[in-house]
């Protein structure tokens, strides 16, 4: 079941003029049984309302709906007793799904009701990190007003403030500096944030070749163990995204791609971008 066909039913739940606590599951259970495989899944777990359906999203009603930015859904899941901190297959919390988001509404509803805004997923990535992908200053305020640490380390010891400066985004490498990033982080290569502003020709929107490598790389390495592609494919795939990353309005699309859902040898990778970009200067 994609997100498109999640959207479209919460969203007819959500305008429901007597939705309440007391009827949004018998609510979501009517317009789910159009889909028949999800609702027999969720009918046989006794229709739990932190329940992490198996396909599509992987992640609960909560996720789904703050996702979409489905604010009278959000409220009736909560008040009904859906956990704020419950995390998806990939480890993702709500407070994670939403960092696209504009509004800030969903993102202070979710804190207000206990969300944590540094948990993290399975990449080692919080929220914040998730908003700086984004390039949302505005969902980057939030979470560091309640107290999202600026210097987090994911997997790959990257904080927020590399991926501010591998984006060339230069409006919030400042912010976070201001906020208190440390200019002086390492990643697992030994990188701070001024080497990631000075490996990619990151001008006019355009990304470097050694971020699209590394997502290109990440990519195709999740489509051969997920066998949607054989190995040698591979390079086609790398070039292909290399390609078409040069081309993206950057955002949610971006930080979407850049979270495979599978593992990567990410120090491999990495050592490549590293030397493969060394020459690489604004």
């Amino acid at each position: 079941m994609e997100i498109s066909n999640w959207h479209e039913l919460l969203s007819l739940v959500n305008v429901d003029k007597d939705l309440s606590k007391d009827n949004v599951v018998e609510k979501i259970q009517n317009e789910l049984k159009r889909y028949s495989k999800e609702y027999e899944e969720w009918e046989k777990s006794g229709f739990d309302i932190n329940y992490v359906f198996k396909d599509g999203e992987k992640v609960t009603l909560l996720h789904l709906a703050a996702s979409c930015d489905l604010e009278n859904i959000v409220n009736a899941l909560i008040e009904k007793g859906a956990n704020v901190n419950e995390k998806g297959a990939g480890g993702e919390t709500p407070l994670h799904e939403i960092t696209h988001l504009k509004s800030i509404n969903i993102a202070n509803i979710l804190i207000k009701k206990g969300a944590d805004v540094n948990s993290i997923d399975m990449w080692g990535e919080t929220p914040l990190c998730g908003a700086v992908l984004c390039d949302n200053m505005v969902m980057v305020d939030v979470l560091v007003k309640e107290g999202a640490d600026v210097n987090v380390v994911d997997t790959f010891r990257r904080t927020p403030l590399h991926w501010a400066a591998l984006r060339g985004n230069m409006v919030m490498v400042d912010a976070l500096i201001k906020k208190g990033a440390d200019v002086n982080s390492v990643d697992m290569c030994g990188e701070t944030p001024l080497h990631y502003l000075n490996r990619p020709a990151i001008k006019k929107g355009q990304i470097a070749a050694g971020a699209a490598t590394l997502l290109g790389a990440a990519i195709a390495v999740a489509l051969f163990a997920a066998r949607t592609v054989t190995a040698e494919f591979i390079p086609i795939v790398i070039a292909a995204v290399a390609i078409t990353v040069a081309a993206l309005t950057v955002g949610s699309v971006t930080y979407k791609l850049l979270k495979p859902n599978t593992k990567v040898d990410g120090v491999a990778v990495l050592t490549n971008v590293h030397e493969e970009s060394a020459s690489i200067t604004l």
